[in-house]
């Protein structure tokens, strides 16, 4: 009787091609084949654009609630990264399998959980992945930090603003285009008049909320929605304006941080000691003149 396998594939980043999916789930069935196993369609799990750093991944708790109803004797898996980037994760996880009384099998390592050193090889492999995505997380940050205090554009939409794309007259792409090194703010004076139009409302005496009203009812310039939103302005979206230094000149940058829950996976966002954040002028993203800006601020 042949013995009956699952397959367990993920990437973590919405940035990562799909494929990836595919070379690790074909992997492990070449893995099988060769071994003459069986492969069960119906018990290939995934998940996609999804971080190895939590549990809470429908692809792998549906594998896990097959598991323990005996629907296969094997899970394989491409390598220890795929199961998790959080050394307790893979462990936990690794022995709520084994008590399931299923095998596991990490292919392009080698490590199957029958042989005796499966526990430290799993342990070897599990720091070494944790480690990866501390190191990335540092990388990622550094690299951020520096388009910031380069006075570049570090991502994300800001109403008042147009990205500007910056080419590099010395690097082209493969079609002989100059390539983009980088973005920088520049105000968009439609939205810029919107913009001082609510600090004025504001300054004036009128409430958020009154200030809300009076800007939809004069029809004035208002974010981009997300999809099924109205296009209109909302009194967070004002409160979050009035509090934005980047309209005096001033941009902020860390000035909040995400960590893990350990219990249920999710990330929640803390703030970070102003001592931690990073500071940048930039006269030339001004919109609001210091003094309206500073009597805004009295009023709050």
């Amino acid at each position: 009787m042949k013995l009956r396998c699952a397959i367990y594939a993920r990437f973590s980043s919405d940035k990562q091609s799909p494929a990836s999916i595919t070379d690790q789930v074909r992997k492990c069935r070449e893995y099988a084949q060769a071994r003459g196993w069986e492969i069960l369609d119906d018990h290939i799990y995934t998940d996609e654009a999804i971080s190895g750093a939590t549990a809470e991944r429908a692809g792998l708790q549906r594998m896990l609630a097959a598991a323990n109803a005996k629907s296969f004797e094997i899970v394989l898996i491409d390598d220890t990264s795929r199961l998790s980037r959080k050394l307790s994760d893979s462990i936990n996880l690794s022995d709520r399998l084994m008590f399931a009384g299923v095998r596991i099998v990490f292919v392009s390592q080698g490590i199957d959980s029958e042989n005796e050193q499966a526990d430290i090889l799993l342990a070897k492999h599990g720091i070494v992945d944790s480690l990866y995505i501390r190191e990335l997380a540092k990388k990622t940050y550094r690299g951020v930090e520096g388009k910031v205090l380069n006075r570049l554009h570090h991502g994300g939409r800001c109403f008042g603003y147009k990205s500007v794309p910056i080419e590099d007259p010395k690097r082209r792409d493969q079609y002989g285009r100059s390539m983009i090194a980088g973005a920088r703010l520049r105000v968009d004076e439609v939205q810029a008049k919107a913009v001082r139009k609510i600090f004025s409302l504001y300054a004036g005496g009128l409430s958020i909320k009154a200030t809300t009203k009076r800007m939809n009812k004069d029809g004035d310039a208002s974010p981009t929605p997300r999809a099924g939103r109205q296009h209109s302005w909302a009194p967070t979206s004002i409160a979050g304006i009035l509090r934005n230094e980047r309209y005096r000149g001033v941009v902020n940058w860390a000035t909040t941080r995400k960590i893990r829950n350990p219990q249920n996976g999710k990330r929640i966002q803390r703030d970070r000691p102003k001592s931690e954040w990073v500071r940048v002028e930039m006269p030339e993203q001004r919109i609001v003149p210091e003094k309206l800006w500073l009597a805004v601020q009295q009023r709050f």
